[in-house]
């Protein structure tokens, strides 16, 4: 689709870079198709800077953008890092409203992206089409005023922000309002003249406090069902305070963008050698030590492949973690976090105590995707816990910890956590090494790596057609889409206790799947097949014992060594099991976006 049409919004990656997001862009999507029976809420998209949200959002408006059938017409707003006028400003909003809207209807993405054409020019367009001609009344009233004698800006805006929903229920095609950095508008938009504002700009007197808080002026839009709002922020700790507190407090659902899985990451990678370095060699068990290392970091994955290190290889371990410590130190990766602490100083490096505060940000650093011990710190310096909570509660403030059910968390960023032991560790005598190495996290995944590649494969599924064949199977099978996947214990009144491989419960219907799991050279036995059937069978002893429905199982084995004879002559008259070997896990793991085949470790 994405070579043969023109995008309404130009993306700022290629194509085959967007790697992974099926899930939420799944939910983003079923989000805008439920506008139309009003059965979607407000809601914000709430990540770190270089988490990839600007991206995701572009991909799901040229992906909605196509879908005329949804009714549903995406108004996309990036807000600007520029300070202007109010006036100005709402020209500039109801223009890109109006004429995105427009497009929709007429499933014109040139005209989508065109930011030359002006209102006067939309109100030149023959059209037909009812929804566009109650846009063009609307054009028309609002240029009235615009122009009129009463310039009476302010009161204009707030009643801007209900003709999106008013347009939607005049005309039926309904609105998605979705706006990045949302909370950039409260400090870059000033209620003022012209003269004045170049005047105050001048005197370096145009601050934060004196702007506009334009995101207050939602509190009606965000209730609507008609044009609800998707809203984005990267400033962690103020789109959260933005959209869950004042005048938009309970209002907002919002989701938390992580980094991407680990295969997902290693997949990225691949992609990014591929596309920029089509000479570099990478094994698929050394891509996935490099995205462990980076936390399946999007734009640190971005940063190993475009890093300027002379000596750049992805032939070993050790080649690659010495990129990662150029990129920590002196690379991308460095450039992006000093930019990020020099932008917060006021917040990091303020404190009465300045060794001190050094010592607790170092000390923090342990607590990568963990809850903060402010006891455990406290203890460590010999100082009170208030001192430590104040400084976290800092930390909070500039977007190095994130803060939920009243306590601190540490992002899952061990990028950032080596970046600040490098520029505090040199500065303190005496402390502690912390080991930020996560060698024990590669470790314990290239045992769990399978069970970890089915995981993240069956999240993707989604009513799709896949060959029988690489079930173990012939002619086809359609696969479900799943409401959750994870491992399980199960346990009924009469059976013992059962570990669950990969546990998945359709999203439709009542049906599960269960998944044994064997990552090894050699092949499966007809003990791990008789494992998975006792498991099944306290699954469904369970439901009963809890006097819930009970589930219909499809079973599925995956074994990269294959399967004993036996194992294969049970299986051969057993519908109601699936059973993949390495071949057919690759096949099936490749279908959904994976580009590597999926490794079998030396040691496992």
């Amino acid at each position: 689709m994405y070579d043969s049409k023109i995008l309404p919004v130009e993306e700022m990656l290629a194509y085959e870079e967007f790697t992974d997001r099926v899930e939420i862009l799944r939910e983003l999507e079923a989000w805008v198709k439920n506008i139309q029976r009003m059965a979607s809420p407000s809601t914000a998209i709430i990540a770190p800077r270089r988490m990839g949200k600007t991206v995701l959002l572009d991909r799901l408006v040229n992906i909605v953008f196509f879908k005329p059938e949804y009714q549903v017409a995406p108004f996309y707003f990036r807000m600007k890092r520029e300070k202007t006028i109010l006036r100005e400003f709402l020209l500039e909003y109801a223009s890109i409203f109006f004429r995105q809207y427009i497009a929709y209807c007429h499933q014109d993405p040139v005209l989508f992206q065109n930011s030359s054409v002006k209102l006067e020019d939309l109100l030149q367009h023959t059209s037909e089409h009812k929804a566009v001609r109650l846009a063009q009344n609307m054009i028309h009233e609002f240029l009235n005023r615009y122009y009129g004698k009463n310039k009476d800006t302010r009161n204009h805006w707030d009643a801007f922000i209900r003709v999106p929903e008013m347009l939607a229920s005049f005309s039926g095609i309904r609105a998605a309002v979705i706006i990045d950095e949302f909370q950039d508008m409260k400090f870059y938009v000033y209620d003022t003249s012209h003269d004045h504002f170049m005047e105050m700009g001048a005197k370096g007197l145009l601050t934060d406090q004196g702007a506009v808080n334009l995101t207050a002026t939602y509190d009606r839009q965000s209730q609507s069902r008609k044009a609800p709002m998707l809203v984005s922020g990267s400033a962690v700790t103020l789109i959260f305070r933005t959209v869950m507190g004042g005048p938009l407090g309970g209002r907002f659902d919002f989701t938390y963008l992580k980094p991407l899985s680990i295969p997902d990451g290693a997949a990225l990678l691949h992609q990014l050698l591929d596309i920029y370095l089509p000479d570099a060699v990478i094994s698929p068990d050394k891509a996935l030590y490099a995205s462990a290392q980076t936390g399946g970091h999007p734009y640190y994955i971005y940063c190993l492949a475009m890093s300027k290190y002379e000596n750049k290889k992805f032939d070993t371990i050790e080649s690659i973690d010495r990129l990662i410590h150029y990129e920590i130190e002196q690379g991308k990766i460095f450039g992006f976090w000093q930019t990020h602490f020099q932008d917060n100083k006021k917040y990091i490096n303020t404190d009465k105590d300045e060794a001190l505060g050094k010592k607790i940000i170092y000390y923090f650093t342990k607590y990568n995707n963990e809850p903060v011990e402010i006891k455990e710190i406290a203890d460590k310096l010999n100082v009170s816990d208030k001192a430590v909570e104040d400084k976290i509660e800092k930390l909070y403030l500039a977007d190095l910890v994130w803060r939920t059910k009243a306590r601190y968390y540490a992002f899952n960023d061990i990028c950032l956590m080596r970046f600040i032991k490098f520029v505090y560790q040199k500065d303190l005598d005496g402390i502690e090494d912390i080991d930020l190495s996560q060698k024990h996290l590669f470790n314990n995944l290239k045992g769990r790596f399978l069970e970890l590649a089915v995981q993240v494969t069956m999240m993707k599924f989604n009513n799709e057609t896949l060959e029988g064949k690489f079930f173990g199977k012939t002619g086809n099978i359609q696969v479900p889409l799943f409401q959750f996947v994870d491992t399980k214990y199960t346990k009924g009144s009469t059976t013992r206790s059962y570990q669950i491989d990969v546990y998945a419960v359709e999203k439709k219907g009542n049906g599960a799947w269960i998944c044994e799991c064997k990552y090894t050279r050699t092949k499966m036995s007809i003990k791990q097949l008789k494992k998975l059937e006792n498991a099944a069978r306290a699954l469904k002893q369970e439901a009963e014992d809890l006097g819930l429905a009970v589930p219909k199982i499809q079973m599925w084995l995956v074994s990269t060594g294959g399967f004993t004879r036996e194992t294969m002559e049970y299986l051969i008259n057993r519908k109601d099991i699936y059973f993949s070997d390495h071949q057919g896990i690759n096949s099936i793991f490749r279908a959904y976006g994976g580009n590597y085949n999926i490794p079998v470790f030396k040691d496992s």
